[in-house]
């Protein structure tokens, strides 16, 4: 039985007359809206994955589903089922898009309670207590007896925002000090992002081992970066030897499952091996993780293909000001997909 599954940060999706962050000059117009939708759908249509994780849904306001729509509606009706997260400040969320029905939709935003329940903030400034955007869980059925959990996830992002003297924010700073600072509380924010997605992870492997999981998104880092590696429960030395962990375990299908000894198992053609050029250098931020029985079994590898499709973005390197791509209508984010056969 076969299953594709794409994430993609198709990048500032706001339908007209929306603006894409509070410090934006123009609403997006209704020309910018079609080309970008032409885009994304044509892009959708080609690759024609089962079950698609969005990334950076906008809206006129945190309720606004105007743009979801206008993809799904220029889909055809080839992906008539939808569920849209929890919206950040900036009004944008992740969802999914599907070919199978969606089912158990949860969202959740919270901090868990503990020692991470709390995110310092800068002084004066109200400390964080839930994810920025909400993290989305959904369950599809692939086949009799074969049952997947998705989460999809769009964690805090390294770009740095520095308080202004007189109110605001502002991209840049010279005051090295304030510099460090903000890095550090971006980097809290998404280390604890990272906690509360694999600690309800956790709580869902646990209470039903018989369902499959698939935890993907923009995780605005590395795969050997320290918050992407929290994603993957228990270190695994070979996925081909059970263990006894494996049913609370993920493999990042992004960058490499271990087998016995110093082997490794690499999906990702390496001239895929980023998602978005960052001034000049790629990095792959989008990741695809799963749990061991969607990789492997009955001693053998279940996972067809991994791609990302770097030859959307050709050409392109973002810089640290956000402006710089409003009304582009290619994504910043190539595509990552994962296919497999259950």
């Amino acid at each position: 039985m076969p299953l594709s599954v794409m994430s993609w940060n198709v990048e500032n999706l706001f339908p007209p007359g929306s603006f894409t962050s509070p410090s934006a000059n123009d609403p997006v117009s209704q020309q910018e809206f079609d080309d970008k939708i032409e885009f994304l759908s044509g892009t959708i249509s080609n690759i024609q994955p089962d079950v698609i994780a969005l990334q950076e849904i906008g809206g006129s306001n945190e309720n606004d589903t105007t743009g979801i729509q206008g993809l799904q509606d220029a889909l055809q009706g080839n992906y008539p089922f939808r569920a849209v997260g929890t919206a950040d400040n900036r009004r944008i969320k992740v969802a999914f898009l599907s070919r199978l029905e969606l089912a158990n939709e949860q969202g959740f935003t919270d901090f868990p309670q503990g020692p991470f329940d709390v995110v310092p903030n800068h002084e004066g400034r109200r400390p964080f207590t839930e994810m920025g955007r909400g993290a989305l869980k959904v369950e599809v059925q692939v086949g009799p007896g074969i049952r997947v959990r998705l989460v999809v996830v769009h964690l805090k992002s390294k770009l740095l925002t520095f308080p202004r003297a007189g109110g605001g924010d502002s991209f840049s700073t010279s005051d090295e000090n304030l510099r460090a600072e903000a890095a550090g509380i971006a980097l809290l924010r998404r280390t604890v992002e990272a906690i509360t997605v694999r600690r309800f992870v956790n709580a869902e492997m646990e209470a039903n081992q018989d369902l499959h999981t698939i935890v993907l998104g923009d995780l605005n880092d590395d795969p050997k970066a320290a918050t992407s590696q929290i994603f993957l429960g228990p270190t695994d030395k070979d996925i081909t030897t059970p263990d006894g962990k494996g049913h609370v375990r993920l493999y990042n299908l992004t960058d490499a499952v271990p087998l016995r000894g110093t082997d490794i198992r690499e999906f990702l053609p390496t001239e895929e091996r980023f998602t978005r050029v960052h001034e000049g250098r790629g990095e792959i931020l989008d990741q695809i993780m799963a749990s061991r029985g969607l990789v492997f079994r009955n001693g053998d590898f279940q996972v067809q293909e991994v791609r990302s499709f770097v030859d959307l973005i050709e050409g392109q390197s973002i810089t640290d000001d956000p402006n710089d791509r409003v009304g582009v209508a290619v994504s910043d984010h190539a595509p990552v997909l994962a296919r497999f056969v259950l």
